[in-house]
């Protein structure tokens, strides 16, 4: 079986929610071809939505160590490090997502979510006032909403 077979076996089975099936399937894709980024990038995805973060760390790593310049694997390992709490990590993965893409609209709204997490309202608005283009229209109100939200709940 060549690894793009297993690849896509991996995709249905995340589609269907069988995290440790496609975990199986992405590293057997992986075993036939180890420089498939998209399947790390997967394989990424498959732990963190498994809770299995530092495995989904590891696999996020290497994708970045094949493809550097990709600023939404930076994102996908900004977000594990956010969903853990480690916010210094996932600061400097979103910001070198943006270094690479100054426009990337998901870097910047997760920026702001991680400033609001740490309460620094001024961070938050200026990731806020990043946002433009299609994209960051939406994640810009979205963003805003939750930046006045927590400034509600603090009066």
């Amino acid at each position: 079986m060549q690894a793009e077979t297993h690849f896509e076996n991996g995709m249905r089975l995340a589609a269907d929610g069988h995290y440790p099936k496609a975990i199986k399937a992405y590293l057997a894709a992986l075993e036939i071809d180890p420089k498939f980024v998209t399947a790390y990038k997967n394989l990424g995805a498959a732990y963190d939505e498994r809770g299995q973060f530092v495995n989904a760390l590891k696999a996020y790593t290497k994708a970045i160590m094949l493809a550097p310049q990709d600023p939404e694997l930076r994102n996908d390992l900004g977000l594990v490090y956010f969903n853990i709490g480690s916010y210094a990590e996932a600061i400097k993965a979103f910001k070198q997502a943006v270094d690479i893409d100054p426009h990337n609209a998901r870097a910047r709204y997760c920026l702001g979510l991680v400033y609001l997490d740490l309460g620094d309202t001024q961070m938050a608005l200026t990731e806020h006032d990043q946002l433009s283009g299609p994209d960051g229209k939406h994640l810009a109100f979205d963003l805003l909403e939750k930046i006045q939200l927590q400034s509600r709940q603090a009066s």
